[in-house]
């Protein structure tokens, strides 16, 4: 992972951000010796990031799903799935 100032990226952020996309390396960009933030290309942010929370998304909603599905039992006991898809396909 590279390394650069705060200066060094207002000079060349089209080259760093052709760079990134290209070799997809991070790039980590500090002020005064401190990290303050890393640029990702797309493919490793969508790998680290999205991957991750879509995990948890899917958690949540499995559980919202289950919920729903107990408090209306009832109500959905009588319906017929594979009529209700068919009527739905055919309205269309």
């Amino acid at each position: 992972m590279q390394t650069l100032t705060t200066m060094d990226l207002r000079k060349n952020l089209g080259h760093i951000l052709d760079m990134v996309a290209e070799t997809n390396e991070s790039v980590t960009i500090s002020r005064a010796n401190k990290p303050l933030a890393v640029i990702l290309s797309i493919s490793e942010y969508e790998e680290k990031v999205q991957n991750k929370n879509r995990g948890q998304r899917l958690e949540a909603l499995s559980g919202a799903m289950d919920t729903w599905r107990e408090r209306n039992r009832t109500a959905t006991k009588l319906v017929d799935v594979v009529k209700a898809v068919r009527e739905s396909r055919d309205s269309r």
